[in-house]
């Protein structure tokens, strides 16, 4: 086999626009989780008998909030994937029009 003969797959680095519209979903995506975490902080911080009150079934808030970063971090990066996959498709299908005579 031929290097002419093999075809290769674009990369991330091929599509830029790709690429710039997976950075701004991750930024979007990162300050919405760092709000979070920044008001955990906060909260323990500053209020730190209010993370010891119970909030859900005698669990304390401390536990809870930070249970709900746990998940939320995978919800955050499932949404990540999605944008991403999203961003391939839209922009895939934009460089496949433009390369149609």
């Amino acid at each position: 086999m031929n290097a002419a003969s093999r075809e290769t797959k674009p990369t991330a680095d091929e599509h830029p626009e790709v690429s710039t519209a997976n950075a701004r979903a991750g930024l979007v995506l990162f300050f919405i989780y760092l709000a979070f975490y920044a008001g955990f902080v906060v909260l323990a911080a500053f209020a730190p008998n209010a993370m010891g009150r119970p909030v859900l079934a005698g669990v304390n808030l401390a536990i809870t909030y930070g249970m709900g970063l746990i998940i939320g971090s995978f919800v955050v990066a499932a949404v990540y994937m999605a944008c991403c996959a999203r961003n391939a498709r839209v922009y895939g299908r934009a460089t496949n029009e433009e390369a149609v005579p």
